[in-house]
């Protein structure tokens, strides 16, 4: 990941150039805490986002033997001409609706989506009946510092009337490119200033 690199960077300038100690265990620290990051295969195989599914909930069933944490990245692997992911709300998660203003759609058939907070996500198929058949995820983000395990989503893999509770706040409708993270821009921050630092 870009960040990882800016820390490993940052680290090997500070002690290349004599740092300040402050300086050499600040990078040490981000280095440490960065480098704990996870890549997920969605499904687990390469080209697991496709129809038919072993089961409908064989995804969700994946995702529920995994623990997910704040600055994990999901890798989905697909057909571009015949796939694509679209990250929804509940509501249309629920109900496989493939087409919505706040839907982030995906269609490069090797798409990475970093997690960046904690909370529940919500991807399906952009083909509707695929994602009738089972293709869709949800996934529960949780906390580093969290030692508990995480709710279990096992959403039903048919669509149901909409739910009650209230839907995650919409995504910003950006095709698939997503905006920096506040994590990622206090990280690239602190990179630039070690940098500043070390040219003084």
């Amino acid at each position: 990941m870009l960040y990882l690199d800016c820390y490993k960077l940052l680290y090997l300038l500070c002690l290349r150039n004599n740092a300040s100690p402050f300086l050499v265990m600040l990078s040490m620290f981000l280095f440490i805490c960065c480098s704990q990051a996870k890549q997920y295969v969605v499904g687990g195989p390469a080209n697991s986002w496709k129809a038919p599914l072993s089961s409908p909930d064989s995804l969700n069933h994946w995702a529920n033997s995994h623990h997910f944490k704040i600055g994990d990245t999901l890798i989905f692997k697909y057909n571009e001409r015949t796939e694509s992911v679209h990250e929804v709300n509940e509501t249309d998660y629920k109900r496989c609706n493939t087409v919505g203003q706040e839907h982030v759609v995906y269609n490069d058939g090797n798409t990475k989506v970093l997690l960046t907070k904690s909370g529940f996500r919500h991807f399906i198929s952009g083909n509707q009946s695929h994602c009738r058949m089972g293709l869709k995820l949800a996934v529960v983000v949780i906390s580093r510092k969290t030692k508990n395990n995480p709710p279990s989503p096992t959403p039903s893999p048919s669509p149901s009337p909409l739910s009650s509770s209230p839907s995650p706040s919409p995504l910003p409708n950006n095709h698939g490119v997503t905006g920096s993270s506040s994590a990622g821009f206090v990280g690239v921050m602190m990179w630039l200033l070690g940098v500043m630092m070390l040219l003084v």
